[in-house]
């Protein structure tokens, strides 16, 4: 007999007996079913969040922010270096190459006057390397420049919800704003940035870029600082690439600190977050995947139960197959063929009934779900692994049956 013909024989025995087949493949089918919900759901939502980190700047994003020292006593010279200045920026862009793109920020609340529209909005004095970081298009007109930056323009970019806020329909590039009482030119607005993580959720995750007001840092300090004041609020950083990680955050670090002789600074990192983020994942999945798992192995041990019960009410036949010709070899191959025939097809019907529970959790909770063709092998497979395993020992028995007692069975 060739393998065709047991698998022939499998389906036969599978089709005699389908009770019997059910309560063997029952423990599979929620197994594989829970794995592939867990592996969609997680696997869109990681792809979803992926695509949020892609539209808005990347994974190789850093930060650095004002923050009070943890020292109590300060020295006057240690007062005098405090807080971030517009020097560091320069600082770590000529000793520091792992980072591409080094953006100084100051942000403070002015009031803002368009026309006859008059509120308090936040501006964001940067330099114009920020556009490229954010991933900003332009919906009209340009973004800020390095010549804008050299000789302190007073032109400003807005987003295109403050250009709607303050100007309405009307094309603001050209026009002026009035920011803390001093003129600026509109001289573009951004385009709309949109991301929403869920379908039926109102809140855009974007939507502070697309609130944005930003003049250049030269151009604030100028017209909105006093003459001696020379500190920013913020860096904002971008690796060259993630391999520079490693050695670009300690090196700014060590610079800052000798640059400012304390600790007065925080650094937020998005490559962390994200590995702080997968840690937390990871605990989720492990739980559903153990839970799977364990129905696996389950379904295994229900399988190796009735392949034994099975093989008893069969030992006629088997010993009426050894009689007739058939070797030990046949008699295994018979048997573990119907284990993982049972099991594949329990994995199969497991897949299904993953995929439909994973579409209609995603639908309920508006989210995206992802399957992959690698996904599906592994479940399917993942099955075929359990009754090959489970079924070795009913097959064994089978093949090493004496066929004199075998005939001599009642």
């Amino acid at each position: 007999m060739n393998l065709t013909q047991f698998v022939r024989e499998g389906f036969v025995e599978i089709r005699e007996h389908s009770g019997r087949t059910v309560l063997q493949t029952l423990g599979v089918i929620l197994g594989v079913a829970s794995v592939v919900a867990t592996l969609g759901m997680t696997s869109g939502m990681e792809a979803r969040r992926q695509q949020y980190f892609e539209e808005s700047g990347g994974t190789r994003l850093m930060g650095v922010y004002n923050q009070p020292p943890s020292e109590l006593a300060l020295t006057a010279r240690q007062r005098a270096r405090m807080g971030l200045k517009l020097e560091d920026a320069e600082q770590i862009r000529q000793t520091i190459p792992g980072f591409d793109v080094v953006v100084a920020e100051i942000a403070r609340s002015h009031r803002v006057r368009a026309g006859e529209t008059e509120m308090e909005l936040r501006i964001t004095a940067i330099e114009p390397q920020f556009g490229r970081m954010r991933e900003l298009e332009m919906a009209s007109g340009r973004y800020l420049t390095s010549h804008d930056i050299e000789t302190c323009a007073a032109v400003v970019v807005i987003g295109s919800t403050r250009s709607r806020e303050l100007f309405g329909s009307t094309d603001p590039v050209g026009q002026a704003l009035t920011i803390g009482g001093k003129r600026y030119t509109v001289v573009g607005v951004t385009k709309e940035k949109v991301f929403y993580w869920q379908k039926n959720n109102n809140y855009n995750a974007h939507e502070w870029l697309n609130r944005l007001v930003v003049v250049p840092i030269t151009s604030y300090m100028k017209r909105h600082l006093p003459a001696t004041e020379d500190r920013i609020d913020e860096l904002n950083l971008r690796l060259a690439s993630a391999d520079a990680h490693e050695q670009s955050r300690p090196a700014l670090e060590r610079l800052l600190d000798s640059r400012h002789g304390v600790r007065d600074f925080g650094i937020w990192d998005r490559q962390e977050r994200i590995e702080q983020g997968d840690s937390e994942g990871q605990i989720y999945n492990i739980t559903f995947l153990a839970c799977g798992i364990i129905s696996l192995l389950v379904g295994g041990i229900v399988i190796t139960n009735i392949m034994l019960a099975s093989f008893t009410e069969r030992m006629r036949e088997v010993g009426v197959r050894k009689t007739l010709g058939a070797t030990g070899w046949q008699v295994f191959i018979q048997f573990l063929v119907e284990a993982i025939v049972v099991t594949v097809l329990g994995g199969a019907a497991g897949l299904t009934l993953g995929i439909g529970f994973t579409w209609g959790i995603t639908r309920l909770l508006f989210i995206d779900m992802a399957l992959t063709p690698a996904m599906v092998g592994a479940a399917v497979g993942s099955a075929g692994l359990v009754g090959f395993f489970f079924g070795l020992n009913p097959a064994v028995k089978a093949s090493r049956l004496d066929p004199v007692v075998a005939l001599r069975y009642e």
